[in-house]
């Protein structure tokens, strides 16, 4: 499977996206899929602005969180964070690094170590196609909505793997039907009772991006504590 979509972000009970009513276009299960995998297969780099919400029944973990996210094809992820705070997160193959440049500290976890923790970022459908979709989750097709404007498709996953549904119990992407690519994603939990819910917009993929925006470097001075 893909690293960019088996990693997903930044993961909240806002109302399920939306209730999709209509299929205009008639896609079936099997060839939203289909087209995925053309989308998917497509995919070098991308960036988005993202809004993000965290949520629980009793409200003692409700906050939000917005900037901008970067991805390449080789799974890498750094977001950008603009508010509450201006904090960076860069996200390779073997770890999760959090800069704040506030405090000039820099805490690094080792995915091997830290697999909860990857799991915002986990999920972010990037690079998904529909043999990732299928091998990984049971797929459910909700049909057609807008959201924001665009016309959507979306598809509820459930984990087959029953460790992870002990984390992760569904999954909700929707997706442009211009672009096949995210515009909201919705992960709700089972083991703290959370709900995270994504949305992106301005959009942009396939552009070149400035490696720089990949590498772990950070200012000198910078404390580092690896967990």
């Amino acid at each position: 499977m893909r690293f960019g979509f088996t990693l997903l972000l930044l993961t909240l009970t806002f109302p399920l996206a939306a209730t999709a009513a209509t299929n205009e276009l008639g896609w079936t299960l099997e060839s939203a899929l289909k087209q995925l995998d053309r989308q998917g297969d497509d995919f070098d780099s991308a960036f988005a602005d993202f809004e993000a919400r965290w949520s629980s029944d009793d409200e003692s973990s409700n906050r939000e969180l917005s900037g901008r996210i970067y991805m390449n094809s080789e799974g890498e992820i750094r977001f950008a964070e603009r508010a509450p705070e201006e904090k960076i997160v860069l996200v390779t193959r073997s770890e999760i690094q959090e800069y704040d440049p506030t405090r000039a500290l820099l805490d690094r976890y080792p995915i091997s170590k830290h697999k909860d923790r990857l799991a915002p970022y986990a999920r972010l459908g990037f690079t998904i196609t529909g043999k990732d979709l299928e091998d990984d989750y049971l797929v459910t097709l909700l049909g057609e909505d807008q959201i924001s404007s665009r016309r959507v498709v979306g598809f509820e996953l459930t984990p087959k793997d029953d460790r992870e549904r002990q984390r992760v119990a569904r999954v909700q992407i929707w997706v442009d039907q211009a672009s096949w690519m995210p515009v909201r994603q919705i992960i709700s939990h089972m083991t703290n009772g959370e709900t995270l819910t994504i949305d992106y917009s301005g959009m942009a993929k396939n552009l070149k991006l400035n490696p720089e925006l990949f590498r772990d470097k950070w200012p000198k001075g910078t404390q580092k504590i690896r967990h």
